[in-house]
């Protein structure tokens, strides 16, 4: 009996050493697989990823081809050299090529009509400026930036103000003329439509008198009644100095019978020795019928040197 209690003993602990390491064996598994798991995590850092930046390059939007700034002003010394600079941008999806290079103008001094001319005239420009890049490539979103160089030399001669045109014209590859059954009596021509742009560049020494430009008439045109128009105002300005006046201006408005003063946008102009220039301003139909009073300023960036004119006048 002793003995059977002892067999049956030694047999349930046997059993439960048995069950033990199994579960043992179990946990330690599980354990290693969570280990392995664990081991097998990818982790993956920030990359720079080009294919994802190309695709974004390509659906931006195309504006088109940019070039700033419009004019460029110099005001060197005769005997001096100066340097201005200007962008080209491409932002579009294709290469373009451009050719720069200057052409001299005279104008009208009553219409202000511009005309071409050559490095001979008295007031060319051209003969003085160099460019540091003549011949520009342009890849899709590029930008670049030449820059003008102006070497005015030395003496009273010199001592003028000057003026030009910079001129940007797209450059087209040349290819060859296909004229479908064409024979020997053929005569035909092919057709670039490009782009083209133009800056205005300006020499103003600092001896030149460049704030003489005065206001000579100031003008009411009231709405023509047999077509369709609002009123305007006329002011013409001649330029009596020796340089190039450069000149912002504005118009106040004052309805007398109210007091309400409005003030037109400010506009910028620049006027060249001894021209003469026409500014209208129309007068839109928010302005009510009445009496009213025009102030007409043209600012030359001090208080000092000023014009201006006053004219009234009623809209019926």
């Amino acid at each position: 009996m002793y003995f059977s209690r002892r067999i049956l003993l030694q047999i349930i602990v046997l059993l439960f050493v048995i069950k033990t390491k199994g579960q043992d064996t179990t946990s330690l598994k599980k354990k290693e697989n969570k280990e392995a798991d664990f081991g097998e995590t990818e982790v993956r850092m920030p990359t720079n990823d080009n294919n994802s930046q190309k695709k974004a390059e390509s659906e931006k939007p195309e504006i088109g081809i940019a070039v700033s700034p419009s004019t460029l002003r110099f005001n060197a010394k005769p005997g001096t050299t100066q340097t201005k600079t200007f962008k080209i941008t491409n932002d579009t999806k294709r290469e373009y090529n451009f050719q720069v290079s200057f052409q001299d103008l005279m104008y009208d001094p009553i219409s202000g009509q511009e005309k071409a001319i050559d490095k001979s005239y008295k007031y060319s420009l051209s003969r003085y400026l160099a460019l540091s890049n003549s011949y520009v490539q342009l890849k899709p979103r590029e930008s670049k930036v030449i820059s003008v160089i102006a070497n005015i030399p030395g003496g009273d001669t010199n001592a003028i103000a000057l003026w030009t045109q910079l001129i940007i014209d797209q450059v087209f590859e040349r290819k060859p003329l296909e004229i479908p059954g064409a024979d020997k009596n053929t005569i035909g021509f092919g057709i670039n439509a490009g782009m083209g742009f133009g800056i205005k560049i300006f020499q103003n020494p600092p001896n030149v008198k460049t704030k003489e430009v005065e206001i000579i008439n100031l003008k009411y045109t009231a709405k023509d009644t047999d077509k369709k128009g609002n009123p305007f105002l006329n002011m013409k300005v001649k330029n009596k100095g020796d340089g190039i006046g450069y000149c912002l201006f504005y118009i106040e408005l004052t309805n007398l019978t109210t007091g309400k003063q409005t003030k037109a946008k400010v506009k910028q102009f620049s006027i060249l020795p001894g021209l003469e220039k026409t500014f209208s301003y129309e007068i839109s139909p928010e302005y009510q019928k009445g009496n009213y009073s025009a102030l007409m300023v043209l600012d030359f960036g001090d208080p000092d040197s000023m014009q201006s004119a006053e004219i009234d006048f009623k809209i019926d």
